[in-house]
């Protein structure tokens, strides 16, 4: 049918030309023709190997297509009043769209990604060598595809499939690697590499605690799997590794220094402290009671905490501030617990009688006296320490 329709259109047309009418020139419709139009941007960015098509309206037909660069982008019309506009590498090209008029309609092509090459991989690392400690990492941006190349292949290996880069360590090798991406518009990004076997650690290092409690370390660096070895047997010491990357321990007797060796695949080791006692996990203040005489006018005793939470430290109150008052706990150097030093004035009972303001909650002359300091941790548990002020009878000094 539409063959008929144009063999129809040039028959008049020819009819016309040949009776001296229809002016205007052979082959152009001399009626209104509207403005040439194409359903595109001025300026559009494509990624490499794609496609994308605009609808081409008014004008007059036949319309072409002119590329400045084929060798980057191509266009061309099709059957239904549409550009195609194919782009091959990355780089820029023009794309003019023309009518047989030559009313032209220009499309700026930039075949590539307007986002800048990059990848989630640090631009430094260390990985440690072997297959089950390859890394995977995205690369994007640029124009794809991408190329990866590692400096030394025997050393890091590098592949990428699609837009993921897998680097995997071969050997270790104190010398760093050089991985380089490389997109189709020649833009590189640079990955300094060392296959070097991370350090062994442990965290923590050293643990007190009661028989039965499940103690945890965490495990960093050094090369998977894990293994464990104690210095008792297992009957009293049951070590594991959890999840991975956890040293676990159940300790079943008292033990007053035990150590769990962690060793990696490589055979690096290190060690984890271990102190059991028998009880329950409560709060401890040593000593738990105390007397000293009153003629100690300056008294300078230290209390140790022991069984606190391991975080947010303790709270110490005393029932008279006038002759003991406790300084902030400072936390032992070994991490075991806290020592809280208790100062104060003169025990003496009439200097005491003086200085306490309101009913004094002791004798203000004569008989011992008792000050109770309280240790309150950030669990709610409490431990007490009872100091005995003891009478002098008379000894010189009060």
């Amino acid at each position: 049918m539409r063959i008929f329709s144009y063999l129809t259109t040039f028959l008049v047309a020819f009819l016309l030309a040949a009776c001296g009418g229809g002016g205007g020139s052979p082959g152009l419709s001399s009626g209104s023709v509207s403005e040439l139009t194409v359903a595109a941007p001025a300026a559009v960015t494509l990624q490499v190997g794609s496609l994308q098509q605009y609808a081409v309206k008014g004008g007059v037909k036949p319309y072409s297509v002119v590329s400045t660069d084929p060798a980057v982008a191509v266009g061309w019309i099709g059957g239904d009043d549409s550009v195609s506009i194919g782009t091959l590498v990355a780089g820029k090209a023009s794309i003019t769209i023309l009518d047989a008029k030559g009313t032209k309609f220009d499309i700026a092509v930039t075949s590539g990604s307007s986002t800048a090459l990059f990848t989630t991989a640090a631009s430094t690392m260390t990985i440690t060598p072997g297959i089950a400690y390859a890394q995977t990492y995205t690369v994007g941006g640029g124009s794809g595809p991408y190329t990866v190349t590692s400096s030394s292949p025997s050393v890091v290996e590098v592949v990428i499939k699609g837009n993921q880069m897998t680097i995997t360590g071969l050997q270790i090798s104190a010398a760093p690697v050089t991985i380089t991406i490389r997109d189709q518009a020649s833009a590189t990004l640079n990955i300094t590499v060392t296959a070097a076997t991370v350090a062994l650690a442990v965290n923590p290092t050293a643990i007190t605690a009661f028989i039965g409690d499940k103690l945890r370390g965490v495990v960093t660096g050094g090369t998977r799997p894990y293994r464990v070895l104690t210095s008792i047997d297992e009957s009293g010491l049951n070590a594991q590794i959890v999840e991975g990357n956890i040293v676990e321990v159940v300790g079943g007797q008292v033990v007053a220094a035990a150590s769990v060796t962690i060793i990696d695949a490589n055979n690096q080791t290190v060690d984890m402290k271990l102190t059991l006692s028998a009880g329950q996990d409560v709060l401890r203040v040593q000593p738990s009671a105390l007397t000293i005489p009153e003629s100690a006018t300056t008294p300078d005793l230290t209390l140790m905490v022991y069984g606190a939470s391991a975080t947010g430290g303790v709270q110490v109150f005393t029932t008279n501030t006038a002759l003991l008052n406790p300084a902030t706990p400072v936390k032992n150097s070994d991490g075991t617990g806290y020592a809280v030093k208790l100062t104060g004035g003169n025990t003496c009972s009439a200097t005491v009688a003086a200085a306490v303001v309101g009913p004094p909650a002791i004798p203000a002359t004569g008989g011992d006296r008792s000050i109770t300091i309280t240790v309150l941790d950030a669990k709610g548990k409490v431990g007490t320490s009872t100091i005995t002020i003891k009478d002098s009878n008379g000894i010189a000094g009060c």
